[in-house]
């Protein structure tokens, strides 16, 4: 029997919506919903409670309706509690609907180690990167994400253009002095400052937005109707960027957007439906070719970024749907993204790249603010989050207090360390260029954390046994599992599951600290005795097995 609620409802920014389901204990259910938010600047995160160990995390940026389904194991829990959050940064509603749960079968719960798997497939005629070159993303585990552009001077977010309506001559001011306190003036951008604040943060890699959805790039490009930061300002910031990230010893990340908003055919790509827009653009049979010339753009600058600035590692593609409906899959024909691809990989062969282009992606992605639940993930995925508020610069980043807590980012990146999770983390600089110094001081608390804790992050997978959501999760690393103590665990005691192969535990100690704790063994179990964790903050003990 399903149990069904057709309504749309909306949720306000900063706030969630709760739904209380019954359940009955050792079965499964699939649980399906639809999502969107207003703007794809925005967040709305499904997350339940009550399933323990199965509780799970749904997040999507999506600004047309999607279609979710997920599988929920419930042991023996007799209620589900459902939350649909939107995130603080919103500026606009979030809506779903449409939410169900249905019983479809009994659930045992599976004996032995979790399993770390990632399959490699093949996709519109492009094959996954190997396990062994994605295998520094997996290394690395911390990455910085610099969203910076036009958009810094409003500090209205990454999509003020589209959310405004901002005609494209108007917004194009935002890069000439004429535009007064809004002037994206750039005067104050140092790569290396930015490079030195990555390293500081603990990251092993970095990821600029070379081009948003704006169109601005931020490097030379010899498509006709570029609008580049050599026009403006008369710098190649990529150029910068990498060859910054180079000399820091971090691999080199890109974001490139498929979409332009200066373009009318992206609403209209085939001249016969142009889609609700706020600039005003309605069906027209030019905006066919209009399309066709901003896919010819999209082509020419990926050929650029693939071939002006040395080996470049990862790729986070964005914006591959077309008129804001529809799935980056769904647009998959119109860009021809296998094609794309193709040029990608020739051009760098050894590159990592996300699934928005509509390829299916060597590492997948989990945006936005929202809870990390859920089991250890297969495959690479790489969560993408900020300290709060848009991607670009506003207001609130100048203010310590209203930005994430330093406990709230260590949770965060425990949450996808025990999963097995990249965690990439945002600034946004201001139009001067500078990052906040309430931002730079976050990260840097952030990253003497990591390094207190490095042996038990970089280097180490996911596992060997799932999370308990706010209580505890691991990862390994060689010989050694380290316990993650995620907050909310108040016992001064932790029995681990039985190791593979029947193996016992040398020593454990406190990661950071080096306090030794000690152990008792009984069939095979290792139970950790007087341990110092403390209530809303993560603790960290390493337990070395014998080889």
């Amino acid at each position: 029997m399903a149990l069904t609620l057709q309504a749309q409802t909306a949720v306000a920014p900063g706030t969630a919506c709760t739904r209380t389901f019954d359940v009955k204990p050792n079965s499964t259910y699939t649980l399906e919903v639809k999502m969107r938010t207003a703007s794809g600047s925005d967040a709305v995160t499904l997350e339940t409670s009550g399933l323990g160990a199965h509780d799970i995390s749904i997040p999507t940026a999506k600004a047309t309706w999607t279609r979710f389904s997920q599988q929920l194991n419930v042991a023996d829990a007799n209620n589900l509690t459902i939350r649909i959050v939107a995130g603080t940064g919103n500026r606009y509603d979030a809506e779903f609907d449409s939410l169900s749960i249905r019983r479809t079968g009994d659930y045992a719960a599976p004996s032995g180690n979790s399993p770390r798997r990632r399959e490699v497939k093949t996709h519109l005629g492009i094959t996954m990167q190997p396990d062994e070159k994605i295998q520094w993303m997996r290394d690395a585990r911390i990455g910085m994400f610099i969203h910076w552009g036009l958009y810094a001077g409003p500090g209205r977010g990454e999509w003020y253009m589209e959310n405004s309506g901002v005609p494209v001559k108007e917004y194009e001011r935002l890069a000439y002095p004429e535009s007064g306190d809004w002037y994206f003036t750039a005067k104050d951008f140092n790569a290396d400052s930015l490079a030195v604040l990555a390293k500081d943060m603990g990251a092993r890699y970095m990821c600029l937005t070379t081009q948003h959805h704006d169109g601005y790039a931020l490097f030379d490009s010899k498509s006709a109707s570029a609008f580049t930061s050599m026009q403006t300002h008369g710098r190649d910031f990529v150029k910068e960027y990498v060859e910054a990230a180079r000399r820091a010893g971090l691999k080199v990340g890109l974001y490139k957007t498929l979409i332009n908003w200066r373009y009318p055919g992206y609403f209209d790509p085939y001249g016969t439906d142009c889609a609700p827009n706020r600039f005003g653009h309605q069906t027209e049979a030019w905006h066919r070719y209009n399309a066709q010339q901003m896919k010819a753009e999209l082509y020419l600058q990926t050929y650029e970024l693939m071939s002006n600035y040395g080996k470049i590692d990862h790729l986070f593609w964005d914006g591959g749907w077309l008129q804001q409906r529809g799935t980056d899959e769904d647009a998959a024909p119109f860009w021809e993204s296998g094609k794309l691809m193709e040029m990608v990989r020739e051009l760098q062969p050894d590159i990592v790249c996300n699934p928005r282009s509509g390829w299916i992606g060597d590492f997948t992605c989990e945006e936005g603010g929202g809870s990390v639940k859920g089991d250890v993930r297969s495959g690479v995925v790489e969560k993408c989050m900020t300290l709060g508020g848009p991607w670009g610069w506003c207001a609130m980043r100048e203010d310590s207090t209203a930005i994430l807590s330093l406990q709230a980012v260590k949770r965060m990146c425990a949450d996808c360390m025990v999963r097995g999770m990249c965690f990439l983390l945002n600034v946004g600089p201001d139009r001067h260029g500078k990052v906040p110094q309430a931002v730079q001081k976050r990260l840097r608390e952030f990253g003497r954390w990591a390094d207190e804790h490095a042996e038990a992050i970089y280097g180490t997978e996911g596992g060997p046994w799932n999370p308990v959501d706010g209580q505890y999760g691991f990862t390994r690393k060689g010989n050694k599992v380290y316990v993650y103590f995620l907050g909310e665990y108040d016992k001064d005691h932790f029995t681990l599951p039985p190791f593979e192969g029947g193996k016992k535990a040398r020593r454990a100690y406190m990661v950071g600290s080096g306090r030794k704790i000690a152990t008792q063994q009984k069939d095979g179990s290792v139970t950790l005795r007087n341990i110092p964790v403390e209530k809303g903050d993560i603790s960290i003990v390493a337990v070395e097995y014998k080889d």
